[in-house]
């Protein structure tokens, strides 16, 4: 389904997310102030922020889990506001709970999750033991999932989102709980998804090696509002100009405002400036 006629009618084709003055309030607190993202296809893009900027419910919106206050989203050519069931069915959706039913096999809870949304159960399985195989966790197919640790929790949410995702994932905190190894062959995995694959992946997360390997583009969002949206090496030049992409985020989260300087265009940001 495409977007509406007439709404965000000159949105870039390269685009797969892109938003317009989105805002959300609760009673009285106002969560998001008019964010504008554009997060361009076949990206990695980390959306970054201190607790409380927003970022989650900035997520939930995109996936239709939550209506904006007002604003215009599109994602992958569909209005979100109007017709939120439809993109929640093309999008591989990873939230930060990591949940499961605890009384059957982690194999079941794979299939049974990806079945609901239309994947072929012999792919699904295919692509299932393959996953936990480069993630050193086949051998708890047949572990019920309430006997799993956490890191094993969300490796198994991870690979039935991977399994299930069309030309978009979305994923916040994908390797929260993993050991430095099983994390370093999960962001392989998203890096392939991307490379080889043509898909597109949303993240959130605080770990900086998951930032610092994956991420191409960044959107820093701030007491709700987005203070600044580009490249790696852009956000470098402008929080951190003699320090690395981690010191950068800092001094963003720290001291960056919405006027602390001017977002790249639509047009830098796809030129990769």
């Amino acid at each position: 389904m495409k977007a509406k006629k007439g709404l965000m009618a000159e949105m870039n084709e390269e685009l797969i997310i892109e938003t317009k003055d989105l805002c959300k309030s609760f009673g009285q607190k106002q969560v998001l102030k008019n964010v504008s993202l554009h997060v361009p296809k076949g990206s990695i893009y980390a959306l970054l922020g201190p607790n409380g900027a927003g970022k989650t419910t900035t997520i939930r919106i995109l996936t239709g889990i939550m209506k904006p206050t007002s604003g215009e989203v599109i994602v992958q050519g569909i209005n979100v506001v109007e017709n939120p069931e439809d993109i929640r069915a093309e999008i591989g959706i990873l939230s930060q709970m990591s949940a499961g039913y605890k009384d059957i096999k982690t194999r079941d809870n794979i299939l049974l999750f990806t079945s609901i949304v239309g994947v072929d159960k012999a792919l699904a399985s295919e692509k299932m033991v393959e996953l936990l195989e480069r993630l050193e966790m086949a051998d708890k197919l047949d572990l019920n999932f309430g006997k799993l640790s956490g890191g094993e929790k969300r490796v198994v949410n991870l690979v039935r989102t991977i399994i299930s995702s069309g030309e978009l994932i979305v994923l916040d905190e994908p390797t929260t709980g993993l050991d430095i190894a099983r994390a370093k062959k999960a962001r392989d995995i998203i890096q392939e998804l991307v490379v080889n694959e043509g898909k597109t992946v949303l993240m959130s997360s605080h770990i900086t090696s998951d930032l610092e390997d994956l991420a191409t583009y960044t959107g820093i969002l701030k007491e709700g509002e987005l203070i600044f949206e580009g490249t790696k090496k852009a956000v470098i030049k402008q929080f951190a100009p003699d320090g690395n992409f981690e010191m950068a985020i800092i001094n963003a989260f720290e001291n960056g405002s919405k006027n602390f300087q001017s977002l790249e265009t639509t047009e830098d940001l796809l030129e990769g400036t």
